[in-house]
């Protein structure tokens, strides 16, 4: 059985995150950050906890489509991320830029860039 679930960018231009479960597969596409007057679904409303989605599908690096990366790291996702090469390179740049403006701490910061730093170095690593 498949269902698609959207948390966020259903309706709106920013935000994007849906949830695709097939067989018992949680997979998410993208997890953007809403802005302006757009929302999204609080991640404690969602139907499934990050640790237990077990992709993640990001499109492009948009900070509408990866800006709630680092939420759901700290909510304990361990997935594996599928994405382009061009886009694992532009992952560190723009959740650096993303995380500059967030409540994380900067231990928490750096914690959750490294995997990106030394992804950008080698082809199909992956992160956790």
């Amino acid at each position: 059985m498949m269902e698609l679930i959207h948390l966020g960018g259903e309706k709106t231009v920013t935000g994007s995150c849906h949830l695709l479960r097939v067989n018992g597969v949680n997979v998410l596409v993208d997890c953007g950050l809403a802005q302006g007057g757009d929302r999204v679904r609080p991640m404690a409303e969602w139907p499934v906890a990050p640790d237990e989605i077990d992709f993640l599908f990001l499109t492009h690096a948009h900070i509408d489509h990866i800006g709630r990366l680092p939420e759901i790291i700290r909510g304990g996702f361990r997935g594996e991320i599928i994405t382009t090469e061009a886009t694992s390179f532009l992952l560190g740049p723009m959740l650096k830029d993303a995380l500059s403006f967030s409540d994380f701490k900067r231990d928490e910061r750096e914690r959750i860039l490294v995997p990106y730093r030394l992804f950008s170095c080698k082809k199909n690593k992956k992160m956790f």
